[in-house]
């Protein structure tokens, strides 16, 4: 789980727009991957200038470099790695947007911190809050929260029930 408590001691207000809660994941091979939960929603897409877009597909599945602002995302986003048969689902609180990314090949070569081929074996799906940003004033508090967990590999975000999940574990 992941926590992010801001408190602003300063006199001018400080605006709150870019806060992520970066999570990687290491998977099987990005293309392997899909992100469900996201479909319809609409985004920024930081390879085009930030031009707004809808999601058209059923999930976002990696085959060139992606770099995407989801906004207003529900609260819980489901990413499946078939060849590894692993799921993990993200839920949030106060942080609305989803940030989704992979440099793929070319970019991932560029980065000096970033191993040429690494880009296959990872992708970024993190809580954002970018869209709304917050102002806060002296002595103001805000808080955002994102978790992480794992749950059965055959659960997609159309079927994820806690209770149901939790029941599935004890058998």
């Amino acid at each position: 789980m992941n926590n992010l408590a801001i408190t602003h001691f300063f006199y001018l207000g400080t605006i709150l727009g870019f806060n992520i809660l970066f999570s990687e994941a290491c998977v099987s091979h990005s293309s392997e991957v899909r992100v469900e939960g996201l479909d319809t929603l609409d985004y920024h897409d930081n390879l085009q200038s930030k031009i707004r877009c809808t999601e058209q597909g059923d999930a976002v599945v990696f085959e060139s470099e992606v770099d995407r602002i989801y906004l207003s995302a529900p609260p819980k986003i489901v990413t499946i790695d078939h060849e590894k048969k692993r799921t993990f689902v993200l839920r949030k609180k106060e942080l609305p947007d989803v940030v989704v990314w992979n440099p793929w090949d070319r970019k991932a070569k560029a980065m000096p911190d970033f191993g040429a081929e690494e880009y296959k074996c990872m992708l970024c799906v993190g809580a954002a809050r970018i869209e709304k940003p917050i102002t806060l004033r002296p002595g103001e508090e805000w808080q955002g929260r994102q978790e992480i967990s794992p749950v059965p590999s055959s659960y997609s975000s159309g079927l994820l029930d806690p209770e149901m999940i939790q029941q599935m574990q004890r058998i």
